[in-house]
């Protein structure tokens, strides 16, 4: 079965705080692969983030944050919605913000560039 979900911890306030992630569907995926295909191989963590354009890195973290949820002592709830804070104890938090969508965006295309080729398997021709 495919794993979609992810936990995490971060240090929020001095405190852990505990996090999921939601793998971004197929749509919201191509678009940040569309995105970060012009950084240039090697490129760092600063060079992903500097060389978005405001709008480009609004919508990168738009849409990683709202595929993250925090856990409560009533459950898990998600940290933004539609583009409002739902946890808004994140909102003026930029530092656990980047994490986060630095944490979505790698988990959600790992493996898109491992091995350098497809991994689908080559078909056999019936004889």
């Amino acid at each position: 079965m495919r794993q979609i979900t992810k936990n995490l911890q971060l240090t929020m306030d001095g405190k852990e705080t505990n996090f999921r992630l939601t793998k971004l569907d197929a749509f919201s995926g191509v678009r940040l692969l569309r995105m970060l295909t012009g950084m240039p191989e090697g490129a760092t963590v600063t060079d992903l983030f500097s060389g978005l354009s405001d709008a480009d890195l609004r919508v990168l973290m738009t849409v990683c944050l709202e595929h993250t949820e925090v856990r409560l002592p009533a459950g898990w709830i998600p940290v933004l919605t539609r583009g409002e804070w739902t946890y808004p104890e994140l909102e003026y938090d930029t530092a656990v913000c980047l994490k986060l969508t630095l944490e979505e965006a790698t988990w959600t295309l790992e493996g898109f560039f491992a091995g350098g080729g497809s991994t689908s398997q080559t078909g056999t021709r019936d004889a």
